[in-house]
């Protein structure tokens, strides 16, 4: 009798290795009352432990506090990137203002400052796994990095969460966020529209955008059905902004324009220029079909900005096939990422709101 019942425990342990293995994890027990360390890929193919007992996580290079913001981890951040600027128009920020200004910054390129923080995870955006290697057997802190270009297009953008959830003890929550966002999506996709092309601009990418600096890769306009007049960018990491020409613009034509907001006023001064000296005119122009949208690009992808935008864009472009309200809509986004009492009404109070544009 008591070898069966060994045989039936031995079986049940093996078959919650066979899970954790399954799910990419690797539970390490250090005896029974000792903390459990996890051992998960992160986005660089770099094999990371992480303690069970973290408490202290430090963010480094862009959206690494971003995302660690959308779990209840926030208060186990013990420092800032000091290039991560807590002012501005990054929901993550406004969010989170008053705990991330008692924060202390430290230089991510000092390791002897990283190990000033007591850090037990750093987690960061660093692309090079060499730098990664290096930066953790310099301040044998684990190194977790993720990866700043991925975007909703990219089922790997929902693998990433996830995982991140793992990291911090938060793996129901990381799937919430997931599955939450797939919602969102969804709702979109289930009504496209036919036969509008789009011209989108004056996006924040390696310094101000213009009405010339673009994307081919905008998902709004994928999400929606928009047809992008602008090629995919075969440029960098990632489909990111780039910028175009006057001569490529005119030479299209297009129903809908969305500009940056965080570079509207500047965008339509230049637009206003090219209409007037070399007679820029489409049927956006003609039509007043010109609105500006929440900024896409600042200190990496301002990912529940995207998801607005996204939601705005396809009202905007075919309001008769969504029931829904935009505004309604873009307080569920923020709700799932930040939980209640965050409304959109306070995220455009530090910038313009999604709306159209007079020239």
């Amino acid at each position: 009798m008591e070898r069966k019942t060994l045989i039936i425990v031995g079986i049940a342990a093996v078959a919650v290795v066979l899970i954790a293995l399954a799910a990419g994890v690797v539970l390490n027990n250090h005896g029974d009352d000792g903390p459990k360390e996890l051992t998960v890929t992160d986005s660089r193919n770099r094999t990371v432990t992480v303690p069970g007992d973290l408490e202290r996580i430090l963010p480094l290079n862009s959206c690494s506090l971003e995302l660690v913001s959308y779990f209840d981890s926030l208060n186990k951040v013990v420092a800032l990137d000091s290039n991560d600027q807590i002012t501005g128009n990054k929901t993550y920020t406004m969010v989170n203002k008053s705990f991330l200004e008692g924060l202390p910054k430290v230089d991510g390129s000092s390791y002897e400052a990283i190990i000033a923080t007591s850090a037990q995870l750093i987690i960061t955006s660093t692309i090079d796994a060499g730098q990664l290697d290096d930066l953790q057997s310099k301040t044998s802190i684990p190194v977790f990095a993720i990866n700043a270009d991925l975007e909703f297009g990219d089922e790997a953008w929902f693998d990433q969460i996830e995982t991140l959830g793992k990291v911090l003890g938060e793996e129901k929550r990381g799937k919430e966020i997931a599955d939450g966002v797939k919602d969102v999506i969804s709702k979109i996709t289930s009504k496209k529209v036919d036969g509008v092309k789009g011209y989108t601009c004056g996006m924040m990418f390696y310094g101000k955008g213009t009405f010339l600096k673009t994307s081919g890769d905008w998902l709004p306009f994928a999400y929606s059905g928009v047809e992008n007049v602008m090629p995919s960018s075969t440029a960098g990491v990632g489909k990111q902004p780039y910028n175009t020409t006057i001569e490529q613009v005119m030479a299209k034509d297009f129903g809908y324009i969305f500009v940056d907001n965080s570079n509207k006023a500047a965008v339509i001064d230049e637009m206003k220029g090219y209409i007037s000296d070399q007679g820029l005119s489409n049927d956006a122009i003609k039509n007043g079909d010109v609105y500006g949208v929440l900024t896409y690009k600042q200190w990496g992808t301002q990912f529940d900005a995207v998801l607005i935008d996204c939601l705005y864009v396809a009202k905007t472009v075919n309001p008769d096939a969504y029931s829904w309200d935009f505004v309604s809509e873009a307080d569920k986004v923020l709700n799932l990422l930040y939980g209640s009492g965050f409304t959109y009404s306070d995220m455009v109070k530090n910038q313009d709101a999604c709306g159209k544009i007079a020239l």
